[in-house]
Parts: structure tokens; sequence; C-alpha cells
């Protein structure tokens, strides 16, 4: 319940809501494998701690050369308790023999969990946020109608170059895993 396999509270980043450990993978037409975040240099094997990483969500671009997802970075030292979110990134150099290389997704809500982005006909990024209208942070966060869990506030669209960030729509129990269909709608669960 409210981790990141669930329905509801799936946008929580906590060691307990988002175990660490996790990468993001490609495999090839030859059935090569390929760790992506390794290769890029992010994450590690054993003991996790603040470098390691969970990854989610991955959505390939158009033309195949680069891919959007959400990941969560750091563990916390024994008897810590920070706080992490989830945050979108952009990899590029998915090519067999290409060096991946990963950026975040400038001008996205840094305070807020960020995950499911996809991107539009228009290369804006669309996602799900529990970022609340305006940034109030008397309303985060958002609690869903059903378990009064913390929840997304919806769908959202940001503009990485200009940072017009825009929400598309608002979700008291959340809006999930959107994607562009081939005729450019945006098509999304709802709770």
């Amino acid at each position: 319940f409210a981790t990141s396999t669930a329905v509801l509270g799936n946008q929580l980043a906590s060691v307990y809501a988002a175990p660490r450990g996790g990468d993001l993978w490609i495999r090839y037409t030859d059935g090569t494998l390929k760790n992506l975040t390794a290769a890029a240099g992010l994450g590690h094997d054993g003991l996790q701690n603040a470098s390691s990483i969970a990854v989610r969500d991955p959505a390939v671009h158009w033309s195949g050369t680069k891919a959007l997802f959400s990941m969560v970075v750091g563990a916390p030292a024994q008897y810590q308790t920070p706080v992490y979110r989830w945050q979108i990134y952009e990899i590029v150099g998915l090519g067999v023999a290409d060096q991946p290389v990963v950026t975040l997704v400038p001008h996205q809500p840094s305070g807020f969990n960020n995950v499911a982005p996809t991107y539009g006909t228009d290369d804006r990024v669309l996602f799900v946020s529990d970022r609340p209208r305006n940034a109030e942070p008397h309303l985060f966060p958002l609690r869903d109608e059903y378990e009064s869990t913390a929840s997304p506030t919806g769908l959202w669209s940001v503009d990485p170059i200009s940072g017009d960030l825009r929400q598309l729509t608002h979700a008291p129990s959340g809006d999930f895993k959107p994607f562009v269909d081939s005729f450019g709608r945006v098509v999304f669960t709802r709770w």
C-alpha cells in the first residue's frame, strides 16, 4: 500500500515506497542487454546509500534516439529520514556503442514528485505530479478521496526550453500513466 507498485500513493519516493537498487536497461534487437544508468555512472551494486537510485516509467521519444524516465536518488544513513522526490530525467546515447548521458529535465516542479513522463507531439513533457495548483504549501500533499493517502494532483505539461508549466487535469484521487497515441491524443488512467 502506498508504494511505487500500488494504485494509490505510487508517486511517493521514500525508501519504503520505492526501494533503491533499480536501473534502466535496454534490450537490443539481437538480444543484447545494456544497463543504461550504470553506463551513465548512476547507481551501484551492494549497500544502497546516498548515490543509490530507483527508476521507473521509461518512455521513448518518437525518434527512438532518447527517452524520459523518473528517478529518485539517494537512500538514508541509519536512523535518518530525509525527504526524497521523484524527478524526470532524459537519457540520450541509446545505441549499442553509444555512451549514455542522463540529464535532469529542466523547469519541472523540483519540490514535488514527478512520475510517468512521456513526450508530447510538440516535445513538451507530459507527466503526473503531486504539485498542488499554484504550488501552495498548505495544499500539499493532496489526499485521495478513498484512503486519504497522498495522491498526485493530475496531469501536467512542461516545455523544458521555455519553462512553461501547465496543469492539464485536476484529479483529487490521481491520474496515472499518460501516453500519447498515434492520433496525438493523451490517454491516461484516472482513479
